[in-house]
Parts: structure tokens; sequence; C-alpha cells
């Protein structure tokens, strides 16, 4: 979620922890039910990290493979019981994408529980493209969409998932924040402007470790809070960049001038 001021100097407000957190934990002024979560076709190993995302968002979509990954988690979850009582447990809202990775038997036991399972056969979308169309039909006041994702395993996968990323927020829908939750990290777009970001460590969700990625070419960023700060300086791929960073206050600045993937490693046990 956001706040921006429209200025030539745009300032934006962001809270990385909102979603890992209970509704009543956190006060920003948004309600869930401007918040969508997409799960992608990547392995679930952590059911609760899957079900803060899932209670605090009003809709959940799984795109094609995604419901494999979500039978598969909640089957394991509660391996005792009946398998309609685990799926009922954390029903998406629909399964939707060209469906040619959705398990037979997966389809099957969604359809007969009432999921809304729909195809859209175009080839020249990715699953997660036809996802975030289909949320912002579904979704009226959309604000926020939670994408439960991996960027491990095979490079050219995850290169491709970040450049979709980057396309769905900077161009096709502006007005949307998009969050992305890889096995490892919480990862957001900054756009050009000054970004305050809440990193309280004390509640046990984030690291320090943090990264400021040039992934969509050079930028000049300036810090605050963070243990190698910098100011006015130019970061790109090939150059300098701010990976392996460290956060040191509970509120840290970011100013760029250029779009950058900021990302924070999530805390396990």
């Amino acid at each position: 979620m956001s706040e921006s001021i429209p200025t030539h100097e745009a300032r934006y407000e962001l809270w990385p922890t909102q979603f890992l957190t209970p509704q009543s934990e956190h006060d920003t002024g948004h309600s869930n039910e401007s918040v969508a979560l997409i799960v992608l076709n990547s392995p679930i190993s952590d059911y609760d990290y899957f079900s803060r995302l899932y209670h605090n968002a009003s809709y959940c979509l799984c795109a094609d493979g995604g419901a494999n990954r979500l039978y598969d988690l909640l089957r394991k979850q509660y391996r005792e019981w009946d398998w309609t009582d685990a799926l009922r447990s954390a029903l998406p809202n629909s399964v939707h994408g060209d469906l040619d990775s959705l398990n037979d038997t997966v389809r099957q036991r969604y359809e007969q529980i009432g999921v809304e399972i729909t195809k859209d056969p175009d080839q020249y979308s990715t699953d997660f493209g036809k996802g975030v169309k289909k949320i912002k039909d579904e979704v009226p006041h959309l604000r926020d969409i939670l994408v439960l994702g991996s960027v491990g395993g095979r490079v050219d996968q995850g290169i491709g998932l970040l450049g979709e990323f980057y396309r769905e927020q900077k161009y096709r829908n502006p007005d949307v924040r998009f969050w992305l939750f890889s096995e490892s990290g919480i990862s957001t777009l900054l756009q050009p402007g000054t970004t305050v970001l809440h990193t309280p460590l004390g509640k046990g969700l984030i690291t320090r470790n943090i990264g400021i990625l040039p992934l969509y070419g050079r930028a000049v960023i300036s810090t605050q809070g963070l243990e190698w700060d910098v100011q006015d300086w130019s970061t790109e791929m090939g150059g300098q960049m701010s990976t392996s960073n460290h956060i040191t206050a509970d509120v840290i600045t970011i100013t760029t001038d250029h779009d950058v993937l900021f990302t924070v490693e999530r805390a396990t046990e």
C-alpha cells in the first residue's frame, strides 16, 4: 500500500511487513477488501507464511498450477483430515490460467467443492498476467496484489517473473502496489521519488538484510537508516549495487531517480 504526494518529488510510505501480521496489528487506513493474493506454480513449504498472506487478502487466485501447490500444502498440513475439509480450510476464490499445468485430480476436487476454474487460452500472456487481469475484474477497489512465488530454480523463469513484475506495476497497473513474497524475502518496486519504509525488526518478521537492485536501468539513489548509507550514488547492473546492506532503524528512507527493486529478507525459524 502506498500514499503518494502528487508533486515533482513524489513521496511514498510503505509497510513491507504488514501482510505478515494479523489485521488487528496494523493500521494503515486500508481494508483487506482492497488486497488480493496470487499463488503461483512454485513450491510452498511454509504453511504459516501462506496462511498469513491468505488471511490478509479478500480474494485468492491460484494461477494454473498454483492450485497444485496449494492442494499439496493443505493435504500435507492436514494429513489426518478428509481432503474436502483440508481444502476448505483455505479455499481459493478461483483457479485461472491456460490450465495446461493443472493436475486432473486437483481440478476435479476443487470443482467438486465449488471453486471457480476458468481458462484463458491467450498464448501471448503468462498465467501471472492472466491472474492479474482476472483479479482486476473481480476486486473493485484493488490497491495491493500479493504474489506468492519463487525466484529460485530456473534462472530464466526467475528473471522472467521479475520482468513481468515490473511490467505489471509500471505500465499496466500503476495504481496497484505489487508485492512479491518469495521463499526468502519480500520485494516491491520503488518508484522515482522518496520512499519511507517501515522496517520494525523487533517484530521478528524480517531480518536486517536488504538489497536495492537496479534491475530496470541505471539509478541514482540516496538512503537513510542503513549500515552503509549513500548519497547521490549511481547504481547499475555491471557497476555498483547496494546488495547485502543492513537495516539499522525501524524506519528507513530511499530516494531514487529511476525504478529499483527493493527486497528485504524475511525471518524464518
